[in-house]
């Protein structure tokens, strides 16, 4: 399977970027011309942005029509964040930092003073009965687009799912019908759907039914785009995408766990491993027997010299959340520990498929 430079990573926060720059923030990326084009001749009174999670490039390939909404209104492909996962790369679009600088890497995070992987969405253990109230935003503290265009005398909105406390919606039209709405008393309009990306990971991102929910979730979309005032411009991307995998169980190999200091973290294609010193050697033995060549292994050292995570100042908590090794999926496998067993679908690993993204936009003009 064909993999990326790292230093390619970070369309998404170029993209991010340029609303930023839109709409007078501070930018800490450079930003991307093709929006920023779109951005200046259009002159929007508002912009709407629907995240659409997992809706990547290779899921619309395989399931859009070439002339269908979507493939017609395809501005870009764009590089997601390394690794190509939902808390790293929404985070890197609603605040214009990489994963490094944001320390929102993965899924779950090891935090030593608690001694226990933080869900970061969720404030809640990965492996244990445990909430955090809310932890994980003290800790690894962010500044998201809405709140300072906000600050700035602007007016912006979100729309969520149902689990959100604001602007929660049971499905996805619901959230288009309030975007709707909201885009008439508001500069900026973020929208996220997660259902896809919950489908694929049950049911794999090549089965028929995905191709009929992402048709949907098409038709949806330009039905919104067709109502929205002339003066707003419809901005709609992923995270990541997905691919189908294959699954290595390692929950019971007490050879391996023996070698751990604390969990393993992050995700099941990108895995930050805790090691005790004394077992490194061990634990680097039975890398190479059980997981190479379907993981790539790094040492911490060679994590914080490159742009794995991206570029810029690292968060405050950085060198703590890479672990003592990173290991990289680089084709179809995944880590299995404990949880996620029986999943077909999944991103986060290293390979081109997972990464790319489209940048799709419409105006009436």
């Amino acid at each position: 399977m064909e993999t990326l430079a790292f230093e390619k990573y970070g369309g998404i926060t170029s993209a991010a970027n340029s609303l930023r720059k839109y709409f007078g923030l501070p930018q800490y990326h450079e930003s991307l011309p093709v929006l920023d084009q779109w951005l200046n001749e259009g002159r929007f009174r508002c912009v709407c942005a629907v995240l659409v999670d997992a809706m990547g490039t290779s899921v619309l390939e395989e399931h859009c029509r070439l002339e269908s909404f979507f493939m017609d209104h395809i501005a870009a492909s764009l590089t997601s964040t390394f690794p190509p996962t939902t808390s790293a790369a929404t985070t890197s679009f609603r605040t214009g930092k990489s994963p490094k600088e944001n320390g929102w890497l993965g899924w779950n995070q090891y935090f030593a003073e608690k001694n226990d992987n933080i869900i970061l969405f969720r404030n809640m253990s990965q492996y244990k009965d445990a909430h955090y109230g809310n932890y994980s935003y003290e800790q690894l503290p962010v500044s998201f687009i809405t709140d300072e265009i906000n600050q700035k005398g602007l007016h912006a909105d979100e729309v969520w799912p149902g689990w959100s406390f604001h602007n929660g919606c049971a499905s996805y039209e619901d959230e288009l019908e309030l975007a709707e709405i909201l885009c008439h008393n508001n500069n900026f309009i973020y929208v996220y759907w997660d259902q896809l990306d919950t489908f694929m990971h049950h049911n794999g991102p090549s089965c028929n039914e995905t191709g009929t929910m992402v048709r949907d979730i098409e038709q949806k979309t330009k039905e919104f785009a067709r109502r929205l005032p002339a003066d707003t411009g419809l901005l709609v991307l992923a995270d990541h995408s997905q691919i189908d995998v294959v699954q290595k169980d390692f929950t019971h190999d007490a050879d391996l766990i023996s070698t751990f200091r604390a969990e393993p973290a992050l995700e099941p294609r990108t895995v930050a491993f805790y090691i005790k010193d004394e077992k490194r050697e061990s634990f680097e033995r039975q890398f190479a027997e059980k997981l190479a060549p379907h993981f790539r292994l790094y040492t911490k050292e060679e994590v914080l010299r490159s742009s794995i995570f991206g570029t810029g100042i690292p968060a405050a908590r950085y060198a703590e959340m890479i672990g003592d090794y990173l290991a990289v999926g680089e084709d179809n496998t995944q880590f299995i520990y404990k949880r996620g067993l029986g999943v077909k679908g999944d991103h986060a690993g290293h390979t081109k498929e997972e990464a790319m993204i489209p940048l799709i936009l419409f105006n009436k003009s």
